[in-house]
């Protein structure tokens, strides 16, 4: 009896555990178009021979990780949103505790309304506009600021955003 995939579910659903059965399979891509070309350079593929790599052992692997972890802390990533000088530039700010987060938050990106969903970061969408995400770039450009203004002059800044009430997404 030749079964198809769906008659196949139903029918294991319906008998006992105990019956023989046996599977043949038919191939159904048998003379299409390109796959006989497909299998002839898949076959030419494994009759060329392959270079010997030597398995590393313990001590190589632990000294390629540790050399890339080292590299890496030497050479941290380059984000468009984190270059100041030293990461304590928010601290040289004189004002209040909660100024101070809030132009720390906005300077790494990490404002208020940054949530991640499925390894995407999100943001609310923007109480000025409604139709833009509200990110940091978005909130400068949104009160005609450029990031550099978060480095030279952040009391600026902080005054524009509280002025346009945009202290709420920072």
């Amino acid at each position: 009896m030749l079964v198809t995939g769906v008659e196949w579910i139903s029918l294991t659903n319906s008998r006992p555990c105990a019956i023989l059965v046996s599977l043949q399979w038919i191939p159904s891509h048998v003379n299409l178009k390109y796959n006989d070309i497909a299998d002839s350079l898949a076959k030419e593929g494994t009759t060329i021979p392959q270079a010997y790599v030597e398995p590393l052992n313990y001590l190589e692997l632990y000294s390629r990780r540790k050399a890339f972890v080292n590299i890496s802390w030497r050479h941290p990533p380059a984000h468009s949103w984190y270059r100041s000088e030293d990461p304590g530039v928010t601290i040289h700010f004189k004002g209040d505790r909660k100024y101070q987060t809030a132009l720390a938050r906005l300077t790494s990106g990490h404002i208020k309304t940054l949530r991640f969903s499925r390894g995407d970061t999100k943001f609310n969408i923007c109480t000025n506009w409604n139709m833009t995400e509200a990110t940091p770039q978005h909130l400068l450009g949104c009160v005609a600021l450029v990031y550099d203004d978060l480095l030279k002059r952040p009391d600026f800044v902080l005054e524009v955003m509280k002025a346009n009430h945009l202290m709420d997404l920072i």
